[in-house]
């Protein structure tokens, strides 16, 4: 059992996990283009992130291009439903809830705080009291036709 035990701890190391981290002046943003994705190995700090700008990225092209940067986990303080799915379908994990600085979001993340959720999380309630954009508008009916 300790030799598997020895053995493991070396293999570990072969399978780093590359994070992007989606922030906008120094702190987690929505996805959409003209963000910068902070891209760094899950062992690596922070400061020694790679800087890559989403100019010009389509939302649905987000998965291809996190994919073509060896991108396993994506982190960012929002997400709309088809880029999420566009993200996830390449393999691709998402935490959409990240917000606050970069910096303490990536710790959270290394200490088991913050995990990719299993279904698509609307947005949470708190947004104006209510559960998700639009889940108050109900269109009514004014006027009438004579």
């Amino acid at each position: 059992m300790i030799l598997f035990s020895i053995l493991a701890q070396p293999m570990r190391h072969l399978n780093l996990m590359k994070v992007a981290l989606a922030t906008s002046h120094g702190r987690m943003a929505p996805c959409f283009g003209g963000v910068e994705l902070r891209i760094v190995d899950d062992n690596a700090d922070l400061p020694d992130a790679r800087v890559l700008s989403t100019h010009g990225w389509h939302p649905l092209a987000w998965g291809r291009e996190l994919m073509r940067h060896d991108v396993t986990l994506l982190m960012c303080a929002g997400i709309d439903q088809a880029t999420w799915a566009a993200v996830q379908g390449h393999g691709i994990q998402v935490i959409p809830n990240a917000i606050g600085d970069p910096e303490p979001v990536f710790a959270a993340w290394r200490n088991g705080h913050l995990s990719p959720p299993q279904l698509w999380p609307a947005y949470p309630v708190g947004f104006g009291g209510r559960r998700g954009f639009g889940a108050s508008r109900r269109r009514r009916f004014r006027g009438g036709r004579g």
